[in-house]
């Protein structure tokens, strides 16, 4: 072996590391006397050579040797083994006759600690395969790595861990995070300089935050969301500093209040675009059919350059519709338009939002969208039905080269990509393995299909199905007025386009809104005040709300359209703190959850 090589050559230098131990480096004084090895373990015995020590009570130096014993320590592994260290350390007396040390052992604090079982860089080594990891899982990994601890050990490892501070933090963001969603929250408060969190604090409280805020006066900047207590919190802890609002919570609180226009306004928002129901894989509108297969010879087609394979045409069997779901469908909306009918009832007889709640056992949300709204909000359909993509348009034509029996992806990419498809080869390839899965559960089933069900007359191309039709739900129509135009592509500016031509009042908002959205992406706070006045003497009470708002948070909002800081930086910190929870299963306490997340690797 390599270290008995280093053995045999070794010489008594008294250098901070032995040249002649390159692979086990020790401090001065200490020395490798013998090697014993085997396949899963190498055994180092090492002796101390220090003419004196000196006493740990009174510092005092001694020479006077009372006697020696043998400590056994684990060290890194080395060539995947484990390496444990027999290391034999003396007793010395000390000197002072007052001392409360009258015997005390040589102390190598340089290498292992006093009554510690491991070395110092093993169990910095674990503390960090702690962090990345968690107990059970770095429990299960240390032994393929040569070393071996328990999860409890790990844990004891992590928490002995000492976080230090960074002593000065002039600008910080500050952001709740959820300890379990919906009852119980902290806080996070991030380096927006140097990109780390510098501290996790166990609630959202506006005095936890204060408090904190109050222990560092260097601060000169906090970035922070729109809600009232971390707004308290930095104006009472850090009155020196200037606030900045968070330019996301900016934008949502303004979809928002489109929202709310195109609930009152549902009826005037457009179609989508239709798509055709045999351009969706029949397990996605939940039919459960069994296609047949003909008996045609199987061919060969040459396209362009290239050849492909093909096969046989085997066309669906679809079964009768199923209208369950449509009934119960209808049924629902009856109920809630009956609902509708008695909250419009209930309040003409004066009644509050309160009480109607109350009478009705609904939530108040639901009170006050039905009263504002001017007609029957009806319910977006497309949430319960196939979301719409960039390949629709081109199914049917792929569904039509698929029964013509092509069935290379990479030619019907070409193919549709000459046609105009700017989407990705993973669309499309989903798409395929969907239809590809009811052709090979039609093959395994085929047999069992002709003996028990009589010959079914199919044509080569199934029949066309009737069109998809849904309206644009609010969610979605939202989405694109707060959008800027040069990244919609050519359908969502005509989708835009039939929005803004639906009522005086979804025009207003798309103007207000892209106004806005402008000031916002190029820093133009100086416009702000002028936005404000057109909101509040706009048509529109959702956007009259918004601007009361803001006048509310005024000086934190204009700084959110010159500054250069925002809390982006915080909600990354905040997505890398779930990633923690999820990496310990959720069951870390918050001492420890506070060291991995300060602490990570």
């Amino acid at each position: 072996m390599v270290v008995c090589c280093y053995v045999a050559r070794r010489t008594s230098s008294m250098s901070q590391t032995d040249p002649t131990s390159p692979f086990l480096p020790l401090p001065e004084g200490v020395s490798i006397t013998s090697v014993e090895e085997d396949a899963t373990s190498v055994l180092v015995h090492i002796a101390c050579h220090h003419p004196c020590a000196l006493c740990p009570g009174c510092s005092c130096s001694s020479d006077r040797i009372h006697g020696a014993y043998v400590r056994t320590v684990a060290d890194l592994p080395a060539g995947g083994r484990r390496v444990i260290l027999k290391l034999r350390v003396r007793r010395f007396v000390c000197p002072t006759s007052t001392c409360s040390h009258s015997i005390f052992t040589e102390r190598l604090d340089s290498l292992v600690h006093s009554y510690a079982r491991m070395t110092n860089r093993l169990s910095e080594t674990l503390q960090t395969l702690g962090f990345a990891t968690c107990g059970e899982l770095g429990e299960r990994l240390a032994p393929k790595l040569g070393m071996q601890v328990s999860g409890p050990t790990l844990l004891r490892r992590m928490r002995a861990r000492i976080y230090t501070p960074p002593t000065s933090v002039p600008i910080v963001g500050i952001d709740d995070w959820a300890w379990k969603k919906g009852m119980t929250y902290g806080t996070l408060v991030v380096d927006l300089q140097s990109r780390r969190p510098i501290e996790l604090l166990e609630d959202r409280s506006a005095q936890t935050a204060e408090t904190w805020l109050r222990s560092h006066p260097e601060i000169t900047l906090v970035s922070r969301d729109r809600g009232g207590d971390y707004a308290a919190a930095a104006k009472r802890g850090a009155p020196q500093a200037e606030q900045v609002a968070d330019k996301f919570h900016l934008l949502k609180n303004l979809r928002e209040r489109i929202k709310e226009v195109m609930d009152r306004r549902h009826s005037c928002l457009p179609h989508e675009a239709s798509t055709r129901a045999d351009a969706i894989p029949a397990r996605a509108r939940g039919i459960k059919g069994s296609p047949t297969k003909e008996s045609v010879p199987p061919s060969v087609e040459v396209a362009d350059e290239k050849h492909y394979r093909t096969i046989p045409p085997t066309p669906y069997w679809r079964p009768p519709p199923d209208n369950s779901r449509q009934l119960h469908r209808q049924a629902r909306r009856e109920r809630r338009y009956g609902l509708y009918e008695e909250v419009r009832r209930l309040n003409t007889l004066g009644i509050g939002v309160r009480a109607i709640a109350r009478q009705l056992k609904v939530c108040r949300e639901v009170v006050r969208r039905f009263l504002k709204a001017e007609e029957y909000p009806e319910m977006a359909s497309h949430r319960r039905g196939p979301r719409g993509s960039m390949l629709d348009q081109y199914k049917p034509y792929i569904r039509e080269r698929w029964e013509q029996g092509c069935r290379n992806s990479v030619q019907l990419y070409d193919e549709i990509k000459a046609r105009g498809y700017t989407g990705s080869t993973s669309l499309l390839r989903n798409f395929l393995a969907s239809v590809r899965k009811q052709y090979k559960a039609a093959r395994a089933v085929e047999v069992v299909h002709q003996a028990l069900t009589p010959p079914i007359e199919t044509s080569a191309s199934p029949p066309p199905q009737p069109l998809v039709k849904r309206r644009m739900s609010p969610t979605r129509a939202s989405w694109l007025l707060v959008s800027r135009s040069e990244k919609l592509d050519e359908q969502q500016r005509k989708y835009v386009e039939q929005i803004r031509e639906g009522h005086p009042d979804l025009e207003t908002a798309y103007q207000l809104g892209q106004q806005f959205v402008m000031m916002l992406a190029e820093h133009r706070d100086r416009d702000l005040d002028a936005w404000l006045q057109t909101a509040e003497q706009s048509i529109l009470p959702e956007f009259r709300k918004m601007a009361r708002g803001i006048r509310l948070d005024y000086a934190a909002v204009r700084a959110a359209f010159s500054s250069i800081w925002s809390n982006g930086q915080v909600e990354a910190q905040v997505n890398c703190l779930k990633l923690q929870k999820r990496i310990v299963f959720g069951r870390a306490n918050f001492d420890l959850l506070r060291l991995r997340v300060l602490c990570r690797v």
